[in-house]
């Protein structure tokens, strides 16, 4: 093997060579937390038919679920879109505008709010770390590939989309209701 050869292969990153790897742990992320979140939303649907609520009278019935689902997961893609890239979160909340007490304030507000989902709902955090450790590894490789940011945001939402979405579609087809 020649010398350069074997230079220029000690400079290539992991991450530069697994883009199919970081896709298919993003994709089966996705659908496996579509999946968990199935059965609660199933559930969800349920108890908001049972209380004769005015939601009834304005959505169909057999929509419900769907709409619950549909909610979900733009919730699900939205939050995990804006923890992957903290920067925008954090230039949103601490403008230069705002003095430093205040600054400090809500520093302290927001990550004792953190805290107490974190210890209270251990299980959600572990699914929001896990979806945000995949959206940053994808959002990652695809910088990596001179990607532009609203191409990765977009290629990003269709996928997570897609696979959320195949998630629940397998629970219902597995555990129909």
């Amino acid at each position: 093997m020649p010398k350069s050869f074997s230079k220029i292969t000690e400079n290539i990153s992991w991450l530069d060579t697994n883009l199919l790897l970081s896709f298919s742990l993003f994709f089966c992320t996705y659908g496996v937390v579509g999946w968990t979140i199935a059965k609660p939303a199933n559930h969800w649907a349920i108890v908001i038919r049972e209380q004769n609520t005015i939601i009834n009278l304005l959505i169909e019935e057999n929509f419900l679920p769907l709409i619950i689902k549909l909610l979900i997961l733009l919730a699900t893609v939205f939050i995990s879109l804006i923890l992957s890239s903290p920067l925008v979160l954090i230039t949103f909340i601490f403008e230069e505008s705002i003095n430093s007490d205040l600054k400090a304030f809500i520093a302290i507000l927001f990550w004792s709010i953190v805290l107490v989902f974190v210890f209270c709902s251990f299980d959600y955090f572990s699914h929001l770390l896990v979806i945000v450790s995949s959206n940053i590894l994808l959002r990652l490789d695809l910088q990596k590939l001179k990607y532009k940011n609203w191409q990765i945001v977009t290629f990003i939402f269709i996928v997570a989309s897609t696979a959320f979405s195949l998630g629940f579609i397998l629970f219902n087809f597995f555990y129909p209701s």
